[in-house]
């Protein structure tokens, strides 16, 4: 597992005021029973960041897609590695998304995908049902239980919405 107050977040939410609540909303749902996965409802910032991800190319669908990606970037960084003898530094730029009706096996599958591509993948649990994702990303009768964010600044954009959601929900307590 991951320690979250010690791993390096996308530049864009480095930068930003959001970075302490983002360790704090992924520390929080490390600390309570269940899969362990901060939760995000989906709101307008949520969708759009999803809908601009979806336009741009960084939002890939399905689980099997999704640990396809993340095994060849794994290998391409140990070809870089092995190549230059560096060590790329370890920065999360992978956001897997989870539609809030996941089996619980398909969340140990993501779990271990977790650690297996740790520190570059973290994971967020939207709290919306594969058919509501599905209609929304991809149309009618289409459902969706896992998503990839594949870039740094799409992952950075839903980061900081989280946290967003997150602080917002603290001050109502």
């Amino acid at each position: 597992m991951i320690t979250i107050h010690t791993c390096k977040f996308p530049r864009a939410v480095e930068d930003s005021s959001s970075a302490q609540a983002v360790r704090d909303m992924f520390s929080a749902a490390q600390s309570q029973p269940g899969h362990g996965l901060p939760q995000a409802k989906l709101d307008s910032e949520v969708r759009t960041t999803l809908q601009r991800a979806l336009r741009t190319g960084r939002l890939k669908r399905g689980f099997e897609t999704t640990l396809g990606i993340l095994a060849n970037e794994r290998r391409g960084l140990a070809k870089l590695q092995n190549k230059t003898g560096k060590t790329q530094a370890a920065r999360v730029s992978r956001l897997i998304l989870t539609s809030s009706d996941c089996s619980q096996r398909l969340l140990r599958e993501i779990g271990d995908a977790l650690q297996h591509n740790a520190p570059r993948v973290l994971a967020l649990s939207l709290l919306a049902d594969s058919a509501t994702l599905g209609s929304l990303l991809y149309g009618a009768d289409t459902r969706v239980k896992v998503l990839l964010l594949d870039h740094k600044d799409a992952v950075a954009e839903m980061l900081i919405a989280g946290a967003q959601q997150y602080i917002a929900s603290k001050s109502l307590e």
